[in-house]
């Protein structure tokens, strides 16, 4: 008797609940080398993350609509789109080991204002899928 693939279940394919849980990564140096600083993130799916980005590109938009009602165009600066970037990379950051100051979103504001490489592989860690499903 052989066994039948039954496939997978619509549970099995919610990568939207599967970004929800949190997953750790220890922070490397530019040269590859250990920190000992441990970062946990959420899936870039997961819905805080998610209602995140569409209320901050909604108001955006609400402000591009208003000026334009006004005979007016908002001017984006790069500092604007910078700010968008450690924002998103903060909202994706939950909790860390391995650093002095205890988490909060405050710090982790902080922390990604300051280290533009730990904020890359924030967003290399929340985007991977990988991270957050089950092998």
């Amino acid at each position: 008797m052989s066994k039948e693939n039954k496939g997978l279940s619509l549970a099995d394919l919610d990568l939207v609940s599967a970004s929800e849980n949190a997953y750790e990564f220890e922070y490397l140096r530019p040269d590859g080398s250990d920190t000992g600083v441990f970062v946990t993130v959420l899936g870039a799916q997961a819905p805080k993350v998610q209602d995140w980005v569409r209320k901050t590109l909604n108001r955006r938009k609400s402000q591009d609509q208003l000026a334009a009602k006004r005979g007016k165009e908002v001017e984006r600066t790069i500092e604007d789109d910078e700010q968008f970037g450690i924002d998103a990379a903060a909202i994706r950051v939950v909790g860390w080991r391995g650093i002095t100051e205890p988490y909060s979103h405050e710090n982790a504001l902080i922390l990604m204002e300051r280290n533009s490489e730990l904020r890359e592989q924030v967003f290399e860690a929340s985007n991977n899928l990988g991270n957050f499903t089950k092998a």
